[in-house]
């Protein structure tokens, strides 16, 4: 079998990226997609595109997302990336990503990765056992952000089915607002839908300080690229003729996302939430999606949202489906000496400084 190799897109492969992206082995992710490229370009992020391939066959592709750091050279984060689901792909993506970053030479000195390979049980003894991934050059860190563990419900049943994979207090909670002739609609990508979204979501969970939005341009130059890209829609239910509750959801191949979300306690009414996602799910799944994405739950061992800020948030997401986690964040030290000091001091430093400018949450 040839050898894995790392190369840079082609312009012929970046007009057809999020194709390409559908067929990765872990499947369409929004994360990588063309939307997203687009979207972090507001944030002063530089979007390149990376294909891994043995002969003449793609195995994967990869989105990479530069920034120049002052004085110590390019630094990349590879969200979902590499898109594998298994150690062995992991780490043998990884060593074609060593020889790229060798023979390519493009000034980085580090790289930030977040594989969506599961931590079911096996995968720390694979991990060990790994002499690409635990070399002296990389290392395991969290998962980048809260959707290291995450609700994937399966949606590729009819609507009954699907019903009755959620747990018994979800299911009763569609119903009554069923029963209630709640009424979930599409709205349009306007500036009125955008500000309405906006405000659900910083209302979401009463309103905390803790929910860390990402900045409005970023965050609609999102919404417009998937929706002018046929990838994303709009939905809520009214009361009164407002909003009351919305969320965006969108699709990457079969892959289906909730997005962002946000509603008014004083507002929605028994169910609401709970009947917004099940209609979700059941227009993404007549659009193709075989599995939908809820983006970020608590870990297991948090009580509270004392414990952390997801808790809550997580508790209703997992009335939907069961809770999976991957093994989290990579470090890749390409040049170790600034790697290093990168890892010690800089990026907390560099991300503080970004943060007071930029009113984001993080570089990444």
């Amino acid at each position: 079998m040839p050898e894995l190799q790392a190369r840079w897109a082609t312009d012929y492969e970046r007009e057809r990226w999020d194709e390409l992206v559908a067929a990765n082995p872990a499947a369409g992710d929004f994360r990588l997609s063309e939307s997203l490229a687009v979207a972090k370009q507001t944030l002063g992020v530089r979007p390149r595109h990376l294909v891994f391939e043995r002969g003449d066959e793609i195995a994967s592709v990869a989105l990479v997302l530069e920034r120049r750091i002052p004085l110590t050279g390019r630094q990349w984060y590879i969200p979902r990336g590499p898109a594998v689901t298994t150690v062995a792909d992991f780490a043998a993506h990884l060593d074609a990503l060593r020889r790229f970053l060798r023979q390519a030479r493009p000034g980085v000195f580090h790289v930030l990765m977040d594989p969506p390979v599961q931590a079911t049980e096996g995968v720390d003894a694979e991990i060990a056992a790994s002499a690409s991934l635990t070399a002296p050059d990389i290392a395991r860190r969290p998962g980048v952000h809260a959707n290291n563990r995450t609700v994937i419900v399966p949606i590729d049943k009819d609507d009954d089915a699907l019903l009755m994979a959620f747990n018994k207090k979800t299911r009763n909670m569609v119903r009554r607002a069923m029963k209630d002739s709640v009424e979930i609609k599409q709205f349009p990508a306007t500036d009125e839908t955008f500000s309405n979204l906006h405000r659900l979501m910083a209302m979401a969970g009463g309103g905390k300080d803790d929910l860390e939005l990402r900045p409005r341009e970023y965050v609609e130059a999102l919404w417009r690229e998937n929706v002018e890209r046929g990838d994303g829609f709009f939905l809520g239910a009214e009361v009164n003729a407002q909003p009351a509750v919305m969320a965006f959801v969108s699709r990457c191949g079969t892959s289906g996302y909730y997005e962002h979300g946000g509603s008014d306690r004083e507002l929605q009414s028994p169910g609401m939430a709970n009947l917004l996602q099940y209609e979700a799910m059941r227009l993404l799944r007549d659009e193709g999606c075989t599995t939908y994405d809820m983006l970020g739950v608590a870990p297991s061992w948090a009580k509270s949202n004392d414990d952390h800020p997801a808790y809550a948030f997580g508790q209703f997401k997992l009335g939907f489906g069961p809770r999976v986690e991957y093994i989290g964040g990579w470090d890749l030290q390409v040049r170790q000496p600034q790697a290093r000091l990168w890892l010690k001091i800089g990026e907390r430093g560099y991300n503080k400084l970004y943060q007071l400018s930029s009113g984001d949450v993080s570089i990444y």
